[in-house]
């Protein structure tokens, strides 16, 4: 994570409240003694830490946890998209003691799809490299092999497709689920491979991890119209094949990381932030090379659907 954010202190917590910045960034509470208790953000920062007081005043977790706080720390960000990104990595990687553990990432496995000699797209578990590049896109994330083939049948199940045709279901000629009215008869040639692979790209499409749309490392411009005291007023996040490098106040600071690459492991949530972003258009997009401002591919794909 970056360390150029501007971070500013809060003591005594109680008192502070009232001059708690009003935009948005990542707040840490601590207790006397400096250890962190919790991690949380906003896109107004006084207004959420508000909120944790008046919770702290009922029984339970929250009093708990606010009968502790003696210090806030405030991180500020240009936007909401680098508060969650900031507060995703932070989490991961201070592991405060009140928040939900976020999962890191362990050995997964994940689906990729290879065509068969008759057309059919046959899911095929593989193993799930954290790093790397992602040339093609996969379906998922699994604890183990086991999982996938659960996932899969489930899908038959519930969608009529043909375990057959997928490669799950050894055989020949119309399956077992088709006898019973259960599969659409890809198996007996009622029903076409591309009408069965726009099945089953439907139904795994919700699950799905992109190829990285991109030659190289990105930029993402993030920008703030009226930016409060001490809030930046653009920043630029760092991606590249989905995994995020950090938040920085300038394209020249964001070019530091790229003079000693380091091998950053692709993160679930990371992910689904980034990708969310690029597809709703929020932010404008550069070449962190040569800073020149790209296409958004997945914006304009959403925009020729719509």
């Amino acid at each position: 994570m970056s360390k150029t954010l501007e971070t500013i202190t809060f003591s005594r917590a109680g008192e502070a409240v009232a001059s708690l910045p009003r935009c948005s960034g990542v707040y840490r509470f601590y207790d006397a003694e400096g250890s962190l208790l919790y991690i949380g953000k906003s896109v107004d920062i006084h207004s959420r830490v508000t909120q944790h007081l008046n919770e702290g005043r009922k029984p339970g977790r929250h009093q708990r946890l606010m009968s502790q706080v003696s210090r806030i720390d405030c991180q500020l960000t240009a936007g909401e998209i680098g508060a969650l990104l900031v507060e995703n990595a932070a989490i991961k990687a201070e592991v405060p003691l009140f928040n939900r553990r976020q999962r890191r990432l362990r050995r997964l496995w994940t689906i990729t799809l290879q065509p068969s000699e008759a057309g059919f797209l046959k899911p095929i578990a593989i193993d799930f490299a954290p790093t790397g590049l992602r040339e093609t896109d996969t379906f998922g994330l699994f604890a183990n092999k086991h999982r996938v083939t659960a996932s899969i049948q489930n899908l038959a199940r519930d969608h009529a497709l043909c375990l057959r045709v997928m490669g799950l279901d050894k055989g020949k000629g119309a399956c077992f689920q088709h006898q019973l009215g259960r599969c659409d008869g890809a198996c007996a040639g009622e029903e076409s491979a591309a009408s069965h692979n726009a099945r089953l790209l439907e139904q795994l499409d919700r699950q799905r991890i992109a190829a990285w749309p991109f030659s190289g490392p990105l930029l993402l411009a993030e920008r703030t119209i009226h930016p409060a005291d001490g809030q930046p007023e653009q920043q630029y996040h760092l991606v590249d094949q989905w995994a995020w490098h950090g938040c920085f106040n300038s394209p020249a600071e964001a070019q530091q990381p790229l003079e000693r690459p380091a091998a950053i492991a692709f993160d679930r949530d990371a992910y689904r932030l980034i990708y969310s972003a690029l597809f709703r258009g929020r932010v404008a997009l550069q070449d962190a090379v040569t800073q020149e401002p790209l296409v958004n591919p997945l914006l304009a794909t959403r925009l020729s659907a719509s």
